[in-house]
């Protein structure tokens, strides 16, 4: 029974290996945005303070929401461009707003932003993990468009460079509607 069980313990770590692996985390495509137009998500998050908010906190703004966590590679590749993302939009019109999954502790999530230089954006929290069940998503990472209206304009499922020439003008053009 030992020997089952040390063996089914190493097939889910060479499992996690493979799949949670850097080296094999490819890149999305702006091409493979899905663009539907649909409710945003009613769920709230918190801040690192615990205060909490909703999407009607951020009304007239395009977001960004990116549905992260820390034990997640692809997640955690992405989120240095996320941050250059928000530098080349005002705050008053455009949001990246990275909302942290994990379970435990904040600190873990903040450590992260500190250690890897994420300045440009704040992550905020859904520790009980509301939206994911709520916007049906079944992995990491997720981002969600969401328009200044509060709907959900379009979602890519898996990591991007967020400052592709193609993501720009989806965001330019949500701006400006």
């Amino acid at each position: 029974m030992k020997v089952v069980i040390n063996k089914f313990i190493l097939l889910v770590y060479a499992t996690i290996i493979l799949i949670c692996n850097p080296l094999n985390i490819n890149f999305i495509l702006a091409a493979d945005f899905i663009f539907e137009e649909k409710s945003g998500f009613s769920s709230e998050f918190k801040n690192e303070n615990d205060d909490l908010f909703s999407l009607d906190d951020f009304k007239e703004k395009v977001l960004l929401v990116n549905l992260w966590a820390t034990w997640c590679e692809p997640c955690k590749e992405e989120m240095p461009s996320l941050d250059n993302l928000q530098t080349l939009f005002n705050k008053n019109e455009f949001t990246v707003l990275p909302i942290n999954l994990d379970r435990g502790p904040k600190k873990k999530a903040l450590n992260f932003f500190d250690d890897f230089n994420i300045i440009n954006i704040e992550t905020f929290f859904d520790d009980k993990n509301n939206i994911p069940r709520e916007v049906k998503i079944l992995g990491l990472p997720v981002t969600l468009l969401i328009n200044k209206k509060g709907l959900e304009v379009a979602r890519l499922i898996g990591p991007t460079e967020w400052t592709d020439k193609k993501i720009l003008e989806i965001i330019r053009k949500e701006i400006s509607n």
